[in-house]
């Protein structure tokens, strides 16, 4: 339970710092001159810039939350690293969509969820090439040291 909490205190401060320097970045790059903390079309449904960037900001840490404890299914040691990275790719596809629809970054529409599909894989492989790679690195690391 400690672990859990953990996770979920990390994967609060993550998701907001990601979220809210994503929704810099994107109002920046958007040539406004406003901060924007989702669409303009998620901000245009609350009363004030404010309370959208407090529900965006309740958003990104759920966002956070989510992927932070859904790494405790790769530390299932019984388990082959094919089941747990399609359990972890399930997990966090089905918790994640519902989060980005709600956060206003696509209609809930077909072609939209299609579309984010293929982005979410592709992200999601070069995530774990990178994270294999660097659990790769370090279980060579341990080899070398058990060795001597």
């Amino acid at each position: 339970m400690k672990r859990v909490s953990k996770l979920v205190i990390s994967g609060i401060v993550i998701g907001d710092f990601i979220g809210f320097w994503s929704s810099l970045f994107f109002s920046l790059v958007n040539g406004g001159t406003r901060y924007y903390p989702s669409s303009p079309h998620f901000v245009a449904q609350f009363s004030n810039v404010l309370t959208a960037t407090w529900v965006s900001a309740l958003y990104w840490a759920a966002i956070g939350i989510v992927f932070s404890v859904a790494s405790i299914i790769f530390m299932k040691d019984t388990w082959s690293i094919t089941r747990m990275t399609g359990t972890h790719f399930l997990v966090t596809l089905i918790c994640f969509t519902p989060l980005a629809v709600l956060c206003g970054w696509f209609p809930l529409q077909w072609q939209f969820l299609l579309g984010f599909l293929f982005i979410f894989i592709c992200i999601y492989i070069v995530m774990w090439i990178i994270f294999f790679t660097a659990a790769k690195r370090t279980v060579k690391a341990i080899n070398i040291k058990l060795k001597k």
